[in-house]
């Protein structure tokens, strides 16, 4: 694991027309907004994981899961402070955030880890899913650059890994959703993990290191819960 874990879990308010099982344009529907957000959504995919939703000043909230915010041109007349990205979790597109973070000129102001992700429509629990969410504690901080960098850098980070096109095949033949808890890890790794996290004595920190968990940072905006 190579991002810290955030100390708080989301819990993410679905859009009604957000396919949980079978979705047949995870990428085109990104369309409707502008094509930054399609070949991010694309490029996700392909890494093994998915793009979520991002929220600005500028941009609003869109994203696979507010479907009904691509119709809207902006904000949409709502305003959120903060930036805020959620992407599906991979080890893959862990990697490429960690490199996007040391590579983007516009990234100083982002945080970025792991957490567990309840999804709820209506305010039902629909399922589980592991998440990387990047986040500005400035409440005025856009991204748009960061998103034009993070775009470019997924792309390099798929020739350079040899990934599939796995994109092209949800759009063409449909993507399946399904939530099992963590099932993209190794449960040994996992408890190795939760062992040493665990860990009391300063003697032994000294050796394997503090806690794997980070503070969420303070934000502002869209409807994200912190538990």
């Amino acid at each position: 694991m190579l991002l810290p874990f955030w100390n708080s879990e989301l819990s993410v308010e679905m859009s009604p027309c957000f396919p949980f099982g079978k979705d047949y344009q995870p990428v085109s529907v990104n369309r409707f907004y502008d094509k930054t957000l399609k070949e991010i959504a694309a490029l996700c995919l392909d890494l093994e994981g998915e793009f979520f939703f991002v929220a600005s000043p500028l941009i609003g909230c869109v994203g696979s899961l507010p479907r009904e915010n691509f119709f809207k041109y902006g904000a949409g007349g709502s305003f959120n402070l903060g930036f805020f990205l959620l992407l599906g979790f991979s080890e893959k597109l862990e990697r490429a955030v960690i490199l996007s973070l040391a590579r983007s000129k516009d990234s100083k102001n982002l945080f970025a880890g792991i957490a567990n992700c309840s999804l709820r429509s209506h305010g039902i629990f629909q399922g589980n899913a592991k998440a990387i969410a990047i986040v500005s504690d400035d409440p005025f901080y856009d991204g748009t650059e960061y998103l034009n960098d993070l775009a470019m850098i997924l792309y390099e980070f798929k020739k350079f890994t040899g990934s599939s096109d796995l994109a092209y095949y949800a759009e063409k033949f449909g993507y399946d959703r399904f939530s099992v808890g963590w099932e993209n890890e190794n449960p040994t790794a996992l408890k190795i993990s939760q062992i040493i996290s665990e860990f009391e004595y300063n003697g032994t920190k000294e050796i394997v290191g503090g806690s794997s968990r980070a503070d969420f940072p303070q934000f502002l905006g869209i409807s994200v819960a912190i538990q």
